[in-house]
């Protein structure tokens, strides 16, 4: 059966208006979860071919005022004075897109106890959860800043690790984190300074995963204002 001029018409006129409330419903929940969407306008436009059409802003930033686009794996996570706090031990997490990124924690500071960390390329948190992915660690413990990979929820030994001053000022002071995840290369930096640079040269290194937060049993520590922005 042929369908008339006016049926033809009808039905495309139907399918656009399904494809507009699918995109809103997306562009929707995007936007509940915090994401950025000049950011996902931008990245579609230059898969387009239109390179320069924009700046490419972060993709997320989190000023912790609530945790719904988070994944509580384990711990007492709390939402304090307008920070992310935490005592004991306990993993947090959040879902990334692109491979490549930069985090950056403007403040991270521990109280008390052995440490924290920073979860990149991370999958498999949702519970119940064994995580891949990798850690940089602010490791009083050790007295190193260290990077680590996680199989089946369980962390290897460092594969890149660096002696701290004795004198250095682990508690009670506000440190900037940011790491900069790139192909199978990463790299630390604190309070804007290069600390550590570590390359996982296995077989099998990740290659895509989100971001989060730990600390270890006995530590108390608190986070704010993360965010992520994809490298090219």
């Amino acid at each position: 059966m042929r369908l008339s001029s006016s049926q033809s018409g009808q039905s495309l006129v139907e399918i656009g208006a399904l494809l507009a409330l699918v995109s809103l419903t997306a562009i929707l929940g995007l936007s509940m979860i915090g994401v950025n969407l000049d950011n996902v306008f931008c990245q579609v436009a230059s898969a387009l071919g239109g390179d320069d059409v924009c700046e490419v802003g972060p993709l997320f930033q989190e000023p912790f005022d609530n945790l719904s686009a988070w994944y509580k794996q384990s711990g007492n996570w709390q939402l304090k004075d307008g920070q992310l706090c935490i005592k004991d031990g306990g993993q947090i997490f959040r879902p990334v897109e692109p491979s490549d990124y930069r985090i950056r924690v403007d403040q991270t500071m521990l109280f008390s106890g052995n440490g924290h960390g920073v979860f990149f390329r991370a999958t498999n948190f949702v519970s119940p959860a064994k995580v891949n992915g990798y850690t940089f660690q602010y490791d009083k413990g050790l007295n190193q800043f260290v990077m680590r990979k996680w199989t089946d929820g369980s962390e290897a030994s460092p594969f890149a690790r660096v002696d701290v001053p004795a004198n250095y000022d682990w508690y009670n002071t506000n440190r900037r984190i940011e790491l900069e995840v790139k192909g199978n290369t990463f790299t630390a930096y604190i309070d804007g300074v290069q600390k550590l640079t570590g390359t996982d040269t296995s077989a099998t290194p990740y290659t895509t995963g989100g971001v989060g937060l730990r600390t270890w049993y006995g530590s108390d520590a608190c986070f704010d204002n993360l965010s992520v922005t994809a490298l090219p």
